[in-house]
């Protein structure tokens, strides 16, 4: 009888199961079908410039393309702001700039070499990070440490198209 009642109950929960819904493909709400997607068109600064119904997409951007071969190397920093000259592509749109410190630094782009960094302008990077930001005209890179790094801190600058 024991064997009997265990077998039933096996079968009733293989068929349970078998027969539970399987999720569909396609979440719900979104678009599908077997015909052409929606396609975003981009302008040749890396920009969305069409696409159908943008209020209720994500738009990811292009990837970087680099407009120069060398990087700004923004050398030796310390918590004293330093000046560097830059020449920054004329088509650039974006930067990226790599920060391989082991502190956070502060960077602003400035249009004269005059200008003031401090703790309340510029733009905050994260220690051992990355990222792409669009980017102003500047003529001059205004740097420094948040704190005192451990080593040599010198991040680098890309002038270029796109993000990612």
């Amino acid at each position: 009888m024991l064997r009997l009642v265990s077998a039933v109950l096996a079968l009733v929960l293989s068929l349970s199961a078998v027969s539970a819904e399987t999720p569909p493909s396609v979440a719900p709400g979104v678009p599908s079908g077997s015909g052409t997607q929606p396609v975003a068109v981009y302008g040749p600064d890396g920009r969305i410039v069409a696409f159908p119904d943008p209020s209720g997409i994500v738009v990811t951007t292009m990837p970087f393309r680099r407009l120069h071969s060398t990087p700004i190397r923004l050398k030796a920093l310390s918590t004293t702001p330093k000046v560097f000259p830059i020449s920054r592509p004329a088509d650039a749109t974006t930067y990226r700039v790599v920060v391989p410190c082991n502190v956070n630094i502060r960077l602003l782009g400035a249009k004269t070499a005059d200008e003031v960094l401090t703790d309340d302008n510029g733009v905050l990077y994260l220690a051992g990070t990355d990222v792409t930001m669009g980017t102003s005209k500047p003529d001059f890179i205004i740097a420094k440490t948040t704190a005192a790094p451990d080593g040599d801190c010198t991040p680098e600058m890309h002038y270029g198209m796109g993000g990612g």
